[in-house]
């Protein structure tokens, strides 16, 4: 008989609700063939479960009592199965997000330090997070500096960490003109995009501040000298305003030409 049950049970994993008192082999034989199984058993034990989440972890919304280990292997074999957990323990939130950064939609009221660990993980789960704080924010920047797009009314402070890891950024921030001075002194290279909207008395400005500077970013003054829409000489411009280090970069600059 217990022969036969086993054969129907490969053959069709749901006979299981047919069987008076199955023993738990043929339960887990009929949840490891098809987790949804579980549906018909009665106060499954933890290694049933472990069974049954391990064939396909979205059967957790069909488990009433689930154990932390078995949350926490759900959430690890399919991030958005934490929406079927109730009261998932921090723990358990904690490997959600190490999964995907995206399981923060399924957190209410998330701690700053799964926050931190969603944005670390996939930038753009920011846009599941509500008020993020400047750290948060910040951290969600230094990994991929297009999480601006998903920021909303970021701080001057946010723009800039983004304008400074890509010019592009300025694409899909909202700037008034004395911010706009601020972001060109971190990123010459946003004048390509906003060469239209300025003069370039506007930029000349900014740029005789920075390269008067002693403290000259290299960086910088490299991207002025090859940022090709600013029409000019740029080596006379160096010479004219540029500080002593300046000067010398630019020496270097054109020695490695």
């Amino acid at each position: 008989m217990v022969e036969n049950d086993i054969k129907r049970i490969k053959e069709n994993p749901f006979f299981i609700k047919n069987i008076e008192n199955p023993s738990e082999d043929l339960i887990i034989e009929a949840v490891n063939k098809n987790g949804l199984a579980i549906k018909y058993i009665k106060n499954p034990s933890n290694l049933v479960k472990e069974y049954a989440i391990r064939n396909n972890p979205l059967v957790i919304e069909y488990i009433e009592e689930l154990d932390e280990e078995n949350s926490i292997l759900a959430v690890r074999l399919l991030w958005n199965s934490l929406k079927y957990i109730k009261n998932p323990t921090e723990r358990v939130k904690l490997e959600a997000v190490k999964t995907k950064g995206w399981a923060i939609q399924f957190i209410e009221d998330p701690s700053e330090e799964i926050q931190l660990l969603a944005v670390r993980k996939d930038y753009d789960s920011i846009k599941y997070i509500k008020n993020p704080t400047l750290k948060v924010q910040l951290e969600a920047i230094e990994n991929y500096w297009a999480a601006i797009k998903f920021i909303d009314n970021p701080s001057l402070e946010v723009k800039r960490a983004a304008i400074r890891k890509n010019e592009e950024a300025i694409n899909y921030i909202y700037y008034d003109i004395d911010e706009l001075k601020i972001l060109i002194g971190d990123n010459i290279k946003i004048v390509k995009y906003v060469f239209d909207s300025i003069t370039v008395d506007f930029v000349v400005d900014i740029v005789i501040e920075k390269v008067s500077q002693e403290e000259i970013d290299e960086k910088y003054l490299i991207d002025f000298l090859e940022l090709e829409i600013l029409e000019m000489n740029k080596i006379n411009f160096i010479r004219e305003y540029g500080s002593k280090k300046a000067k010398m970069l630019l020496v270097d600059y054109e020695l490695s030409r």
